[in-house]
């Protein structure tokens, strides 16, 4: 598994995730604010 690092357009949090963890948050938003992310918020 690849990881990438996560930030948040809204609360700017960087958190670190998995391909799994990746996939959950492009379904169900940021988890620590819940705003919706796209594919750009994550670089490898």
């Amino acid at each position: 598994m690849r990881p990438y690092e996560f930030t948040c357009p809204d609360c700017r949090r960087e958190i670190q995730v998995t391909d799994p963890m990746r996939e959950a948050t492009l379904a169900n938003g940021c988890p620590v604010c819940g705003r919706s992310v796209a594919e750009d918020n994550f670089a490898t």
